[in-house]
């Protein structure tokens, strides 16, 4: 399972967000709205003019690598699990010119990297201009490179 920031591959799409919560999978007809795997709505590309993720960010390059090393300390301490879980983020989907705001889960307990949140942004925004580029997402293992080629702003 390849994962930049927010971004995650799935089966035959790019989730924004943690897959088994509260997410968005970018398919190739539509951006799909979920929490885990239950469908909460499916969106046409042609409607939608913008996605807007808001969640906490870092200057730290591997936060998740420093979250998993803490909370396995505190999970040592405890002897249990101490039922620690990463706040939502939102993002906001413009959809006919409303938007609507809605969780998303992250995959870890602080911020993402900076620079991964920014190419998260630069792809999605990317691929609404560009139509013809979201057939990538059917299989979605590049976009991850391209996600990362574009917070360098080399892309």
């Amino acid at each position: 399972m390849k994962r930049y920031g927010p971004l995650i591959v799935v089966p035959n799409a790019l989730a924004l967000g943690d897959p088994g919560r509260h997410h968005l999978r970018l398919t190739p007809q539509a951006v799909i709205i979920r929490r885990g795997a239950e469908g909460q709505g499916i969106v046409p590309w042609d409607r939608v003019e913008g996605i807007a993720l808001d969640v906490p960010t870092t200057r730290f390059r591997l936060p998740g690598f420093f979250g998993t090393v803490l909370l396995g300390a505190l999970t040592a301490a405890m002897l249990s699990d101490p039922g620690i879980e990463p706040d939502d983020g939102a993002v906001t989907l413009t959809v006919d010119g409303e938007s609507t705001t809605l969780p998303l889960s992250r995959h870890h307990v602080g911020g993402y990297w900076q620079p991964t949140v920014a190419g998260a942004h630069r792809l999605i925004a990317h691929l609404i201009a560009h139509p013809e580029q979201r057939a990538l997402l059917a299989h979605p293992e590049p976009l991850i490179d391209v996600a990362a080629q574009l917070a360098r702003g080399t892309g």
